[in-house]
């Protein structure tokens, strides 16, 4: 399996990876000693390879990245959060089913531009 489709980034391309990205991303937070992480790894990677074209796939090592963790609360491994415009706006903590992984990556894609244009700030 192509792994290319899969940026590791780290707190210093954090902004210029996800917060400046046209496309959404989706970022799966682990830690190397998580099982959960590589059982879902393997279809992270799948899903990365089927919508390269629609979505940018990313894996931040919280080990290594304790800032950009703790700047959007991830307490525990696997989370799954995505970004569309810069902005969080879906999350999964834990292990899920793939086939729940990849209807949410296709949400994202499909709807998630819409739901950050039809959000008001706060603050």
């Amino acid at each position: 399996m192509n792994e290319f489709n899969v940026v590791e980034i780290d707190d210093t391309n954090w902004e210029q990876l996800v917060e400046k990205s046209s496309k959404p991303v989706i970022v799966m937070f682990y830690s190397p000693e998580c099982p959960f992480c590589k059982v879902l790894d393997p279809y992270f990677v799948k899903y990365a390879q089927e919508f390269h074209n629609l979505a940018v796939f990313t894996r931040m090592n919280i080990v290594i990245n304790p800032w950009t963790s703790e700047r959007y609360g991830v307490q525990s491994t696997p989370t799954f959060k995505s970004f569309c415009h810069g902005k969080p706006l879906w999350e999964q903590v834990g292990e899920i089913d793939p086939s729940m992984l990849k209807t949410a990556i296709e949400n994202i894609i499909r709807y998630g531009g819409d739901c950050i244009r039809k959000s008001t700030p706060v603050g």
